[in-house]
């Protein structure tokens, strides 16, 4: 092996190490991006009449560092959206704006209110 692949050898392996070493690093999330997610992945889209609460409440609770109730209040503002479809409220009135604000805000009530850390989902319980 001559100086130059060997030299050439070593700095591909260097490359690699650094690479993977790299790729290695945990991958720190904001508390907004994983509430847009959570968002998202309950049916609550950008520009919707619930997308500003749900994500409101949701990355407060990320930053509280309760994943669960994360989850528990994007699942209710997507539940909100459906129930109010579900009473008859068009998604381009102001009735249904009105709507999905007071389902969300009183099932998250209902729901910071009960998490003692039993996992007791309160809100179902109505």
């Amino acid at each position: 092996m001559s100086r130059t692949e060997f030299v050439a050898a070593i700095l591909v392996g260097s490359l690699a190490v650094a690479a993977t070493a790299f790729a290695a690093q945990p991958v720190s999330v904001s508390p907004q991006a994983r509430a847009e997610m959570a968002c998202r992945d309950h049916g609550v889209q950008p520009r919707s009449a619930a997308w500003e609460r749900c994500l409101s409440h949701v990355t407060r609770a990320y930053e509280w560092g309760e994943r669960s109730l994360a989850k528990q209040l994007a699942r209710a503002a997507g539940d909100a959206r459906v129930s109010c479809l579900e009473e008859g409220f068009r998604p381009e009135g102001q009735g249904y704006a009105t709507c999905v604000n007071k389902e969300i805000e009183a099932n998250s009530q209902l729901l910071i209110l009960g998490d003692d850390q039993s996992g007791v989902n309160v809100a179902e319980a109505r």
